[in-house]
């Protein structure tokens, strides 16, 4: 997957490979082998080059906040077809899928509830990595079609928001 990003002032080439359990990722041509395990929250640990990472990524005002210790990086992703494809929604009820088989670990909504865009609606465990797939959209959900311990395959149905 390519990625074009703006970091403070420095626009830069991003490619993300995956190799098994591991990620490939290539940063204006130089390569890191990563492995990131999602912790909780925003809370995730690196491995890379024999050094260990834990680091907090926050998603606001349209950047992603990086932090490790004291140090703050403001990451903007600036591929010009991005916010298209994240504007386009189409009319009717938001269908969730999940992107890769895993097994559910939780359910955080219920049919009825009301949620807003960006609201965690199911944790999908793949890889050995918790996912909170979240809700694009604010809406009513209509219909929960997953439940805790069930294994998906990518692709599957999880939530229906109208």
């Amino acid at each position: 997957m390519k990625i074009a990003a703006q970091v403070g002032p420095r626009a830069i080439a991003i490619q993300v490979e995956r190799d098994d359990r591991l990620y490939v990722v290539d940063i204006d041509g130089q390569s890191h082998v990563v492995d990131a395990r999602k912790l909780e929250g925003d809370f995730y640990s690196l491995l890379t080059a024999g050094r260990s990472y834990e680091v907090t990524v926050e998603y606001r005002a349209d950047a992603y906040h990086v932090r490790h210790g004291a140090a703050e990086q403001v990451v903007r992703l600036t591929d010009p077809g991005r916010k298209a494809r994240e504007g386009a929604r189409t009319p009717g009820p938001e269908r969730i899928l999940t992107m890769m088989p895993g097994k559910v670990v939780r359910v955080l909504v219920a049919a009825g509830d009301a949620v807003s865009a960006g609201q965690g609606v199911v944790v999908v465990e793949a890889m050995k990595m918790e996912n909170e797939i979240t809700a694009g959209r604010a809406g009513n959900v209509q219909s929960v079609e997953v439940k805790p311990g069930q294994s998906v395959e990518g692709g599957a149905l999880l939530v229906i928001i109208e």
